[in-house]
């Protein structure tokens, strides 16, 4: 299944390597086609990425009327009062060009096109990988693990046997010299661009709501954990310095991507007082309801439970009474 992304991601990097190896020569031509690989994808997908965050921010900006046209419902008795709710839910969306499919689509897009660019990598650098990968032939892999930065062979990795530091020409220590500053760089972007993604996440959570506390939770979480991790397995794993290339290379994209957007965002999509009220306003329900007894806590969600059970009732009826209206009006 990762081999239909494997394809494309290939095709683009053994491209770039025929546009550069006759002037660079052929392994440097393969050596700078890791960081163009990661500008070409990161580049095509980046309306992508502009798109999910424009659509996230949107649904904040209209989330305090949302919220008063919601508080409706609570009076909706009949079909009607729902058909009335959900036109009035339409002229907001349209108000706002909001498109909640589109948004939701977006990351099914993007995660299949990282795991191919990650994988033509790690395949090509990995010393136990024999064969093709997508378009770039056996001969080709075989050129591009003899290609070297500054000295040190791309699949090395500082971890690795003795045996394959033998056959290498290098030590660990010396693979470590090479990939410290790339890995530190590549940590550091990777901190702060989840600390920008935790902070414009913090304003516009729905604190009263689990799901969403929880997810802004984990993210802040992993803002930690995540540089640990990738530290620990360049330390300590078998990751090939072209591995540690494709991290600096993608990881700086992603903060400078990330640091655009955010301007953009701040000037095109500024967040109206209203939707900073509603993100405080939720956290002191938050606050407030952890004060609450658990018996009356559970009693409150009782009754939710039992007020959106009615209201789905309601828009079921609704919609068998349009879908009845429609095939009234085909028949005559």
């Amino acid at each position: 299944m990762i081999d239909i992304f494997v394809y494309p991601v290939s095709a683009i990097m053994k491209l770039w390597h025929l546009i550069l190896h006759s002037f660079l020569g052929d392994q440097t031509a393969w050596l700078v086609s890791i960081p163009l690989l990661v500008l070409t994808v990161r580049s095509l997908i980046w309306p992508l990425n502009w798109s999910a965050i424009r659509s996230g921010r949107r649904s904040a900006l209209m989330r305090p009327e949302l919220a008063a046209l919601n508080a409706e419902l609570a009076q909706a008795t009949t079909t009607a009062d729902i058909a009335a709710h959900k036109a009035k839910v339409k002229e907001v969306h349209e108000r706002y060009h909001y498109r909640p499919v589109a948004g939701c689509l977006i990351p099914f897009i993007m995660v299949p096109v990282f795991i191919g660019l990650y994988q033509v990598i790690l395949r090509m650098a990995r010393p136990s990988f024999t064969g093709a990968i997508g378009l770039i032939s056996a001969d080709e892999v075989e050129d591009f693990r003899s290609t070297t930065l500054a000295g040190v062979p791309l699949p090395a990795y500082v971890s690795m046997p003795e045996s394959w530091a033998t056959q290498y020409g290098v030590t660990g220590g010396e693979v470590r010299h090479l990939i410290m500053p790339l890995l530190l760089a590549a940590l550091a972007a990777t901190f702060i661009n989840m600390c920008i993604s935790c902070y414009r996440g913090f304003l516009t959570t729905q604190f009263d709501k689990t799901m969403p506390r929880r997810m802004l939770y984990m993210l802040a979480f992993f803002a930690v954990l995540t540089p640990y991790l990738l530290w620990n397995a360049a330390i300590h794993g078998p990751v090939p310095v072209a591995v540690i290339l494709y991290w600096f290379t993608s990881n700086l994209y992603t903060l400078t991507q990330t640091l655009v957007n955010e301007t953009l965002l701040r000037r095109r999509y500024p967040l109206s007082d209203a939707a900073h009220a509603a993100r405080r306003e939720s956290w002191q329900r938050h606050r407030a309801s952890r004060k609450i007894p658990r018996a009356e806590r559970r009693a409150q969600k009782k009754a939710a439970k039992a007020e959106a059970k009615r209201v789905a009732e309601l828009r079921a009826q609704l919609l068998r009474e349009e879908r009845e209206a429609k095939k009234s009006g085909e028949e005559s």
